[in-house]
């Protein structure tokens, strides 16, 4: 059973260690918990807990942090960007998402995209925007597995998904 919790301060080790496991970078994606010592990880989760209220600026914009488990087990974080301009449309969508290395190639990416477009949809969503880098197959696939249609090409894939 897998399902989504959002990230909260009363998350600890076992979460800190998928933190650790996720690359630093990858991808284009930035893990920025990667390397902090366990000392620092309640401050790590407030930092990632304070973007929910964000205001829409080049640098960040209003984001709610999940993590999916699987039988109790973190496997993945999912970040979803509640509102979006222009520009955060077309550098990076609505939605990231990583798998931790060790659970990578079992579905967990469909999965975790699938429960993110539920969550959008309960957040009033009508469509979501999503990035994959060009030769990243595996985000690709996830993505054209939850419904996306692939927008255009310029060494980033983009795609919008229609929820329903």
């Amino acid at each position: 059973m897998v399902e989504l919790r959002e990230l909260n301060i009363k998350m600890g080790r076992k979460e800190y260690e998928m933190f650790q496991e996720i690359p630093a970078k990858e991808n284009g994606s930035t893990n920025l918990c990667h390397g902090l010592p366990f000392a620092v990880f309640q401050n790590y989760i407030e930092s990632q807990l304070a973007r929910k209220y964000q205001k829409i600026s080049e640098y960040d914009t209003p984001t709610n942090i999940y993590v999916m488990y699987s039988n109790n087990q973190p496997v993945g974080v999912l970040g979803l960007r509640t509102k979006i301009n222009k520009q955060w449309r077309e550098w990076c969508g609505n939605v990231f998402y990583v798998i931790r290395p060790k659970e990578r190639k079992k579905g967990y990416g469909t999965q975790i995209l699938g429960l993110g477009v539920k969550e959008c949809k309960k957040l009033g969503l009508k469509q979501i925007f999503v990035c994959s880098s060009e030769g990243n197959i595996a985000s690709q696939k996830v993505i054209k597995n939850n419904d996306g249609i692939l927008l255009g090409v310029d060494g980033t894939e983009y795609y919008k998904i229609e929820i329903i």
